[in-house]
């Protein structure tokens, strides 16, 4: 019951604060370095990973609405790449060990949240086969993107002492996943913004050699956006994509099967 109740709750909150994020976002003129990356991942699954932006706004900080990840799905739809995100519904465990009814209801309310609103629930304590099976499903499917922000937290800027998380490469391992490194430069709004693309990462063995990898290329994507941006007072350099309206982009699964 409570998880249907999460379910129209979400479908509310896709209406009036997701479709509309993505129309002004997703929608905004982004210039795109090596976009020939993303023809020619065109059929695959991948993991993406990109820079955390902390917003100007203070509605969308109120609400932990990070615009850089509608600024991505947009530019991706029009490469056939259809993004999403995995996101922990599960409360944890109690100091017993045994979870109350509340928060078994709070869970599954919360589960059919994210659900509603195109986003993959995850429960990190517990076994969710229906959702590991079709999850897989959409993987085997194709141009399947799940979005990672590997900062863990938004920030102004990026800089090379900044920890990575390496919640990808465990994903990567799991499901056999190439890892693409994304460069947003969108941290003033008012100004041209720029997707980098990065060298994926095709095969994860070993995770202390991959994060080094990782995180040497963010900084490669970094400096190659600031070339960029002085390159473009002399001159245009890049693809420029005007998104158009958002229909529906993301594939989404309206029941669990």
């Amino acid at each position: 019951m409570f998880y249907y109740v999460g379910r129209s709750i979400g479908f509310v909150l896709m209406w009036i604060v997701v479709k509309p994020m993505r129309l002004k976002y997703g929608n905004k003129k982004v210039e795109i370095q090596n976009d020939f990356i993303l023809r020619q991942l065109n059929g695959k699954s991948m993991i993406l990973i990109s820079n955390h932006i902390k917003p100007r706004n203070k509605f969308l900080k109120i609400i932990t609405m990070p615009y850089d990840a509608f600024v991505i799905r947009g530019v991706l739809k029009r490469y056939g790449i259809y993004t999403t995100a995995l996101t922990s519904y599960d409360s944890g465990m109690s100091n017993k060990g045994r979870k109350s009814k509340w928060l078994r209801r709070k869970e599954q309310l919360v589960k059919g949240i994210v659900k509603s609103i195109d986003l993959i629930p995850l429960n990190r304590n517990e076994s969710d086969p229906v959702t590991i099976k079709d999850f897989q499903r959409r993987i085997k499917r194709g141009n399947l993107g799940i979005g990672i922000f590997p900062e863990g937290s938004w920030y102004r800027g990026f800089r090379k002492s900044r920890i990575l998380y390496p919640g990808m490469v465990v994903l990567s391992k799991r499901y056999n996943l190439p890892i693409v490194p994304l460069y947003l430069d969108a941290y003033n709004l008012n100004k041209p913004i720029r997707l980098t693309v990065g060298e994926p990462v095709w095969q994860v063995n070993d995770t202390t050699e991959v994060m080094a990898v990782i995180k040497t290329e963010f900084i490669r994507l970094n400096q190659l956006s600031k070339k960029q941006v002085i390159l473009n007072n002399g001159s245009h350099v890049g693809s420029e994509v005007l998104l158009e309206d958002d229909n529906e982009g993301m594939e989404v699964s309206t029941s669990v099967s």
